[in-house]
């Protein structure tokens, strides 16, 4: 799992972009859909139907916010303000740096965010998937490099997708 510099630093001026993601997370549930974001703030629909499970994709430029915004996020130094809600419902994260060769490979954010999710409370009976032999050994170094966007659809979206949050 990866971290953020910024972690622990007050976060100032762009609270309303959480409420924001409420309110997308509260459509796309409803909606079961998908969400973006862009830094900008402007929300919309990619109109995927993943059964039950909504999320944001937080996309921008070099410098946009998208590290603080996650920070936040995944890490908020307000308790009294709407992040502390959507914390509890983060399921997991990333955070890419250029510096750090580890943190740009796509097998290791795999392997971080099915780590992530095996020891979260927000997905039932996704440890016990895993445990299968034949979707265990997609998940080994050599094969998950090999096969990236299957293993990512395999272990990321469709594991859970019967699933609903919490």
């Amino acid at each position: 799992m990866s971290q953020s510099l910024l972690q622990g630093k007050r976060f100032f001026c762009r609270e309303w972009v959480f409420h924001k993601f409420q309110h997308c997370l509260q459509e796309k549930n409803n909606e079961k859909t998908f969400g973006t974001s862009n830094s900008s703030g402007n929300t919309g629909s990619s109109g995927k139907h993943i059964g039950g499970i909504g999320g944001i994709l937080v996309v921008g430029g070099p410098g946009s916010g998208k590290t603080a915004l996650c920070t936040e996020l995944v890490w908020p130094t307000c308790p009294q303000l709407v992040q502390r809600g959507l914390h509890r419902q983060t399921l997991a994260f990333h955070f890419c740096k250029a510096q750090d060769a580890d943190t740009l490979c796509v097998s290791n954010f795999i392997r971080s965010l099915v780590s992530q999710i095996r020891n979260s409370s927000l997905v039932q009976g996704y440890e016990e998937k895993l445990r299968d032999p034949a979707v265990h050994s997609l998940l080994q170094a050599g094969e998950c490099e090999r096969n990236q966007g299957e293993a990512f659809k395999r272990f990321v979206i469709f594991s859970y997708r019967h699933h609903s949050p919490l």
